[in-house]
């Protein structure tokens, strides 16, 4: 694949959207040139492109575990303690060795038993080392208590999602009810919010959430994940078929088929995509193709990652990273930016004109 590959890609699937999109608002203004360089000054943080790396780690068997103990909170109690000690320590040891900090992932949320996280990518061998560690973290929380004691298994699933278009946040105040907007408006009020968060992210009046197509299809491949292989969406997987830096070794992808996805890509067959985890590793097949059908070709899996996303680029995640210096992912394709321009200046207008509603009143 040439390092052009992405670029190619994307500015066909732009092509599609502009000729079908609907004719637009007069005043809409274009972005010409495809660089995250273009927006106005006063253009507000949370707007800006970001592509976000998701992480989910899942204990299997709890329900059951729980339901047949009468004392089980000591094993689950320390899946949470244990696999978050695991992964905080495996990124120290990273970035003890590496002079430039990268950001690492954050616990996100809990849901039931499962814990994700997030991380904002900022480039290409940022994307690997992060896989790296997480991988790192399963094998060490499966090694804690030792042979006496082996803790409960997990599965695992890696997602990435663009924001703020396809995919959204979501901002809420804990605590009391919030102060309303100057406008007494739900739409502003949650703009506020957003520019207060990013102002402060550690401000902890403030929570967020994450949603979007790219959100449903990760939550969907985490019923595919088993303890050996970790699931990953065929966008990241494309992402970790592009080039490595030095120093941050390439992922072992394999490809098993397809399947479907319930409500995802029209319900069309999805790639079965992972890396394996922990006894799943085997040496490497000199012509990528094992006896049982499994590809691991990084050049077979990148064709079916971007046949698949350019048959559904209206829902598959356009790739950005905002530090990238590799020509395939260092640009937001056009109509991105437009979208999030165009969110931007109607968030203005409505903002000008519900004030001037209230100052009326």
């Amino acid at each position: 694949m040439t390092p052009a590959a992405q670029a190619r890609v994307w500015a066909s699937v732009a092509a599609r959207i502009e000729e079908m999109a609907e004719s637009r608002p007069a005043g809409t203004v274009q972005l010409p040139i495809p660089t995250r360089h273009v927006f106005p000054q006063d253009f507000p943080e949370g707007l800006k492109p970001r592509l976000r790396l998701f992480l989910s780690v899942d204990l299997v068997g709890s329900t059951s575990y729980k339901q047949s103990r009468s004392v089980w909170s000591p094993e689950i109690l320390s899946f949470y303690r244990n696999f978050d000690y695991a992964l905080q320590a495996q990124y120290r040891a990273f970035s003890e060795g590496h002079r430039t900090a990268l950001p690492a992932p954050e616990f996100w949320k809990s849901n039931g038993d499962e814990l994700l996280y997030v991380c904002e990518l900022q480039n290409l061998s940022h994307a690997h080392a992060v896989i790296h560690l997480w991988l790192a973290a399963l094998n060490d929380y499966r090694a804690m208590g030792g042979d006496a004691a082996k803790p409960m298994d997990v599965k695992s699933t890696a997602w990435i999602g663009l924001f703020p278009a396809p995919n959204a946040e979501i901002f809420f105040r804990r605590g009391a009810p919030p102060p309303l907007s100057a406008a007494g408006d739900p739409m502003l009020a949650q703009a506020d919010i957003r520019d207060e968060w990013y102002a402060n992210p550690n401000n902890p009046a403030i929570t967020r959430d994450f949603v979007g197509p790219s959100m449903d299809t990760g939550f969907r491949l985490t019923s595919w994940a088993t303890p050996r292989r970790m699931i990953v969406s065929v966008d990241l997987a494309f992402l970790l078929t592009g080039a490595y830096t030095r120093g941050v070794g390439p992922l072992r992808l394999h490809f098993s088929g397809k399947d479907k996805l319930k409500d995802i890509i029209g319900n069309q067959p999805y790639p079965t995509i992972w890396i394996p985890v922990g006894d799943e590793r085997e040496r490497p097949v000199p012509d990528g193709r094992r006896a049982d059908g499994i590809s691991t070709d990084r050049q077979t899996i990148r064709g079916h990652c971007e046949s698949i996303i350019e048959q559904n680029y209206r829902s598959i995640t356009p790739l950005f990273l905002a530090g990238a210096r590799h020509e395939d992912f260092d640009w937001v394709p056009p109509y991105i930016l437009n979208s999030i321009l165009r969110q931007w200046q109607d968030e203005v207008r409505y903002r000008t004109e519900v004030t001037k509603v209230v100052l009326l009143d």
